[in-house]
């Protein structure tokens, strides 16, 4: 009847509702990078940038098993599988708090003793809260000895620049009138 009908379409909205609200990923494989090179070293952001040609800082970073650091240290893990010493898989995962917004972000796996040395991916695309997952880098040869994500600060619009000027000349003006 029509309270069963009601009912019913409360549960398949929540069933819904519960197949959105669960975690996606995005797997990345090495043939999937978008540059990749031999030249030794620790690629930084300078290097990272002159790479993509697009300015960008460090966001997070994880040395393997589990140093971390960046401004999203706390709001991102990454665990490393196939084995504890010469992992070839990872998994980058948001743990809540602030994440990253990706307007133009690019995330480095790095060997260092393989070649190619390093990979770059561009995760413009990705959201900032589903898991990456990293598998087959430098198999029964290498392993991940770090993962870091690099990103661009969002530019603020110059709508928004020309509001904030505005509200400050009508802030003015009714401080003269009321100086007056």
């Amino acid at each position: 009847s029509k309270m069963k009908l009601v009912s019913l379409r409360i549960l398949l909205g929540l069933g819904f509702a519960l197949v959105g609200a669960q975690a996606q990923s995005v797997t990345l494989l090495p043939g999937d990078a978008d540059y990749s090179g031999s030249v030794p070293g620790n690629p930084d952001a300078s290097d990272i940038s002159s790479i993509t040609g697009v300015t960008v800082d460090l966001y997070y970073k994880n040395d393997h098993p589990s140093a971390e650091e960046g401004p999203f240290a706390s709001s991102y893990d990454t665990t490393y599988t196939n084995s504890p010493s010469d992992p070839e898989d990872a998994l980058i995962g948001y743990t809540g708090g602030s994440s990253i917004s990706c307007p133009e972000c690019f995330l480095l796996v790095k060997d260092g003793n393989q070649d190619p040395i390093w990979y770059i991916f561009d995760i413009g695309t990705w959201n900032g809260t589903d898991d990456i997952v990293l598998n087959g880098f430098w198999p029964a040869q290498g392993a991940i000895s770090h993962v870091s994500i690099y990103g661009s600060a969002v530019p603020v619009p110059a709508a928004v620049w020309l509001f904030g000027s505005g509200l400050l000349g009508l802030i003015g003006i009714a401080r003269r009138k009321k100086a007056a």
